[in-house]
């Protein structure tokens, strides 16, 4: 199946400086697909280009088969954009947010009508509609971002820092808003520095280091490639850990700076915790603590997106 967005050899140079370079990208139809990279690394720079607001200096994008430089007019019907900050009227309603986009986009009279009717009911703004956008709350205006990007119904919607500013619960509920999207059938491309916000979102994740991909995949696999899982047993003792390591099949190994804790590196196999567990099983009396710990997005940005 073809890639909903392709970048092929991507360069985009300013000056002397190469904001992107020779990078190749696929964004497959029905993904979360995350962007993560250092400041300066070129995530605002692929998206501008890949929303048709910047050309490349060479190479090219093609979003659902139409080139965005030489077919931008029917690349942009697929796209809905959810800039950091959108330039919303604060005097005019959210319903008349909707309405003036929808003019904006071409759209006819009825048209907008149920395209105002829709999005106001898809997030929740019905008590708000006749409010004006100055007195919305942070997370409703964001709301009111993504209802806008939706107007003409596009297969993606690009979002960059798409929770800058919200409160914790206004983050939530706004990655709430962003799954159920998803889920109904809109793809979503995502620039963000939040490593958090990136590990509850993505299905699929680029990291980019000064201007190209350094890796790409899901989650769980770019956490594969720069750390194991560890489990971590606290024990009664010091002599409970040194007989645990002496009889251990699975591999325990003393922690050198606790004498009463061992460690084990657990590939990703079902078996190989089955069997760790099963050792720990057997001593559980002497456990006073275990811990399993994953490795974490942050791991995976120190060691693929650090410069």
């Amino acid at each position: 199946m073809t890639p909903l967005v392709l970048a092929t050899a991507l360069t985009k140079t300013y000056g002397t400086r190469d904001a992107l370079r020779s990078l190749d990208l696929a964004v497959e139809t029905g993904s979360r697909f995350v962007v993560l990279g250092h400041n300066g690394a070129g995530k605002s720079t692929l998206l501008e280009i890949i929303a048709t607001l910047r050309t490349p200096t060479s190479g090219s994008v093609r979003v659902g088969g139409f080139d965005t430089v030489t077919q931008a007019r029917d690349a942009r019907r697929l796209i809905g954009l959810a800039p950091q900050s959108n330039a919303l009227d604060p005097l005019a309603t959210p319903a008349e947010v909707l309405e003036f986009h929808g003019v904006a986009l071409g759209l006819g009279r009825r048209q907008r009508a149920r395209r105002t009717r829709e999005l106001v009911e898809l997030f929740g703004l019905a008590e708000q509609r006749s409010s004006r956008v100055a007195k919305l709350s942070g997370g409703t205006r964001r709301k009111l971002d993504l209802a806008v990007a939706l107007v003409a119904e596009p297969a993606v919607v690009i979002l960059d820092e798409p929770t800058t500013g919200l409160d914790p619960l206004a983050r939530i509920d706004f990655w709430t808003e962003l799954t159920r999207l998803n889920h109904s059938g809109t793809s979503l491309l995502i620039s963000t520095q939040d490593l958090h916000e990136a590990d509850v979102l993505a299905t699929e994740i680029a990291v980019l280091r000064d201007g190209r991909v350094v890796a790409q995949g899901p989650p769980a696999s770019l956490k594969g490639r720069v750390g194991a899982r560890t489990l971590t047993l606290d024990l009664s003792d010091a002599a409970a850990a040194t007989a645990l390591v002496a009889a251990s099949e699975a591999g325990f190994r003393a922690d050198p700076d606790h004498p009463d804790r061992v460690r084990l590196s657990v590939p990703d196999d079902p078996r190989a915790l089955t069997a760790a567990l099963h050792e720990a099983g057997a001593i559980a009396a002497d456990i006073t603590r275990l811990h399993l710990a994953e490795p974490s997005l942050d791991d995976v940005f120190v060691a693929l997106a650090a410069r």
